[in-house]
This record gives structure tokens, C-alpha cells and sequence, in this order.
């Protein structure tokens, strides 16, 4: 009797330890966003990347003004930069 309240309480507390363990790893997972730029910081932009993979292509209108903004990806890969005018006001 006594084995058997044991075993039961080993494999509760052992389950409990898979289960905390299994949640920890999955919360490395979470991705935070970045934080979102003061409306006074954007500045009109005109960059065009083109996907290296699939030629899709895409224009950049508005970025975080005083440094060159990642480029997006697409076929997980970086676009590459095609052409750049800041067109700052």
C-alpha cells in the first residue's frame, strides 16, 4: 500500500517537473516585437528590394529616421536593395 502512494507521488511529481520543464523551453521560443518608433521619427523613404530567390519585389515609403533600415526578408532570405532615394522633407 505504502508502494504504491509512493509510486503515485514520484510520478505526479515527476510529471509535474516535465511539465514546467516543457513550458520553459517553449517560452525561449516567444519573439518580441520591436519597439514600435514615435510618429515624430519616421521619415519618408523610397527603397526598392527585390527577392534574390522569387524576383518579387517590394517599396519601402516611411522608416525610422538617422539609420538605414534592416531589409525585409522573403524565401527567407534578405532582400537585396535595388535602389535609395531618402526623399526627406
Amino acid at each position: 500500500m505504502i508502494w504504491t502512494i509512493l509510486k503515485i507521488t514520484v510520478a505526479l511529481v515527476v510529471a509535474v517537473g516535465l511539465y514546467y520543464l516543457a513550458a520553459r523551453i517553449i517560452h525561449m521560443f516567444t519573439i518580441v516585437p520591436p519597439e514600435e518608433p514615435e510618429p515624430g521619427e519616421i521619415q519618408p523613404v523610397d527603397f526598392h528590394y527585390r527577392c534574390i530567390v522569387c524576383g518579387s519585389e517590394v517599396t519601402m515609403t516611411a522608416a525610422p529616421g538617422g539609420e538605414m533600415p534592416d531589409a525585409p526578408r522573403h524565401c527567407r532570405e534578405d532582400m537585396v536593395l535595388v535602389s535609395a532615394a531618402a526623399n526627406r522633407n
